[in-house]
């Protein structure tokens, strides 16, 4: 995954990710704005400085606005 975001990175394209538990961090962290979508408690509290989405609707707003920045 991470090194999907590079290659995207590397064609200048804007990276906005989304995961869910620990195989995803490495991934959101090479992105441009990451997200977490739903995670477990555990993920979520070892990375703060993800923000959290909970529903669909939120996590497409959090996308919509940094895509439009």
């Amino acid at each position: 995954k991470r090194a999907a975001v590079k290659a995207f990175r590397s064609m200048n394209y804007k990276i906005v990710a989304t995961g869910d538990s620990y195989n995803d961090i490495s991934m959101l962290q090479e992105a441009d704005f990451g997200m977490l979508f739903r995670p477990p408690d555990n993920v979520a509290a070892d990375y703060p400085e993800f923000g959290i989405s909970r529903s669909y609707s939120d996590l497409k707003e959090a996308f919509s606005a940094v895509s439009n920045a």
